[in-house]
């Protein structure tokens, strides 16, 4: 099975979950990326957080890790390390991404899909902390 190692940005504002959704998918993710070479975690997140919203990340803070079988491809695993982002400047959705959404735990009953990791193990936790409504 093949690795796909993430860092993803839990960004809340007004206990809310900021999610992105790039061009083609038809799932919501939470912002951020692939790790180039040579690069730590946290530069990942703030060049991701840049490019994909034109945000600045002020700080971040490890959270969990999670993993889950990549929604398309089954020989794929997905392993994502989330911090909690502290942010600077207002989301604008960038050329790789088509759109942006502020979400609470009613999101379904929006009509709004998540990826698995997001859905069954970040909304949870998060709701269960009281971080999100």
């Amino acid at each position: 099975m093949k690795i796909h190692h993430k860092i993803g940005g839990i960004i809340i504002q007004n206990k809310k979950l900021l999610v992105v959704r790039k061009y083609g998918e038809p799932h919501f993710i939470i912002p951020g990326g692939k790790t180039k070479a040579g690069e730590k975690e946290e530069e990942t997140l703030k060049r991701e957080l840049a490019e994909e919203l034109s945000v600045n990340l002020i700080s971040a803070k490890k959270f969990k890790t999670y993993q889950a079988v990549h929604f398309k491809d089954k020989n794929k695993l997905i392993i994502m390390d989330t911090y909690f982002s502290e942010i600077e400047g207002k989301p604008e959705a960038s050329s790789e991404i088509q759109e942006f959404k502020w979400i609470d735990s009613s999101y379904k009953e929006k009509g709004i899909k998540l990826a698995s990791i997001d859905e069954d193990y970040l909304i949870p936790e998060l709701k269960k902390q009281g971080l999100i409504n």
